[in-house]
């Protein structure tokens, strides 16, 4: 047994993960998207080469790129695993979902995988894109944190 598995419910506490690198990561791609196609639309020139002019509008659409690009960019700041006694929220790029402990069989992550995943009773499972190899020792806290949860609400 580790020590935070000895831990009682109340010592062991609730858990909200966010990951480091890939919040960083989504700051970066935004600000490059943007400023990249922000930097293109004023280097468009006049006159494309055949002959078609290019306005303001071509020059605003082009910012508009940036801006959507940076928009997918940042949904990865979206990514975040929440616990607690009653159960594990997951909240990915494009989803939310919560599951009480009683659905939950196991969470996974081992040395193949990108992200955990939360193992549910229906054989279906759910990734934690919050929880990604690269936090390293962020990570596998988070994951011992995660399985201690859930072997306290089996017993």
């Amino acid at each position: 047994m580790t020590a935070v598995q000895e831990q009682t419910m109340s010592d062991l506490g609730r858990l909200d993960y966010r990951p480091r690198k890939s919040r960083i990561g989504a700051w970066i791609g935004a600000a490059v998207a943007f400023g990249g196609f922000t930097a293109l639309s004023f280097t468009l020139g006049e006159q494309t080469y055949e002959g078609g002019a290019i306005t303001w509008v071509d020059q605003i659409a082009m910012i508009g790129l940036g801006v959507i690009g940076a928009g997918i960019a940042l949904s990865f700041l979206r990514l975040r695993v929440r616990a607690d006694e009653k159960g594990i929220e997951v909240t990915n790029v494009a989803s939310k979902r919560y599951f009480p402990w009683q659905v939950v069989t196991a969470i996974n992550f081992t040395d193949k995988m990108t992200w955990a995943t939360v193992e549910l009773a229906d054989d279906d499972e759910m990734s934690i894109m919050a929880v990604q190899v690269s936090d390293k020792e962020r990570a596998v806290a988070a994951i011992k944190h995660l399985r201690a949860l859930l072997e306290q609400s089996r017993s």
